[in-house]
C-alpha cells in the first residue's frame, strides 16, 4: 500500500488525458458512487454495482497519525463523500486499487472539479512526482503549480515549518 514503492504501476488501462481532452470527454467518463473515504488519497466508490477502493492518481496525502492526516481525510469527505463522481481511470496499483483522476460537480456553479488538483490547491496533498509520468505536461505543470501555490500561502500541510512528506514518515515508522 506504499505509494512510493517503485511496483505502484501494473497496468496503464487508460493513457491520460490532455487537460482540453478531458473536458470534452468529462461526460464520457465512468461515473460511480463514493461509499466512503478511507484518507486523504484513497476512498471506497460503487462501480457499475461492485465496489472499488480507488487511490487519487499522482499525489500524496499525510497517513491518518501523521501530522494532517486527519485533516486531509477531513477535506476530501467534504469534497466528495456521498457524492456521484466521474473517473479518469489509469490502471490499477499492486494492491488492485483503481489509480484514478476523479471529477466531481461543484455543487453551486455545476463545473466539474479536479479532486486530485483540489486536494493539492488545498495544502492537503504532495504531487508525486515519482509516480505521474503518464500525465500529459499540462498536467503535470499544472500540478507543480498548485503545490508551489498551496505552500507560498502556507495553506493545509505547508502552515507547518517543515512538513514531512508521507513517503519519508512511512519509511521512518516502518510502515
Amino acid at each position: 500500500r506504499y505509494w512510493h514503492s517503485a511496483k505502484i504501476y501494473t497496468a496503464k488501462n487508460t493513457p491520460a488525458l490532455t487537460e482540453i481532452e478531458v473536458r470534452k470527454r468529462l461526460r464520457d467518463l465512468p461515473r460511480a458512487q463514493v461509499l466512503s473515504v478511507i484518507d486523504g488519497d484513497s476512498l471506497v466508490v460503487s462501480l457499475v454495482r461492485d465496489e472499488n477502493e480507488v487511490r487519487l492518481d499522482s499525489i500524496d496525502c499525510p497517513e491518518g497519525r501523521q501530522a494532517w492526516g486527519e485533516q486531509a481525510a477531513s477535506g476530501l469527505r467534504k469534497l466528495i463523500a456521498g457524492r456521484l463522481v466521474l473517473l479518469e481511470q489509469h490502471g490499477q496499483d499492486q494492491y488492485g486499487r483503481t489509480l484514478a483522476t476523479i471529477y466531481a460537480v461543484h455543487l453551486t456553479n455545476h463545473e466539474c472539479i479536479n479532486v486530485n488538483e483540489h486536494m493539492v490547491m488545498l495544502g492537503h496533498a504532495w504531487v508525486n512526482r515519482l509516480h505521474y509520468e503518464h500525465l500529459p505536461r499540462d498536467r503535470q505543470d499544472k500540478l507543480n503549480e498548485l503545490q508551489r501555490w498551496a505552500k507560498s500561502k502556507r495553506l493545509g500541510l505547508w502552515s507547518e515549518l517543515n512538513p514531512t512528506p508521507p513517503w519519508t514518515w512511512r519509511k521512518s515508522n516502518g510502515c
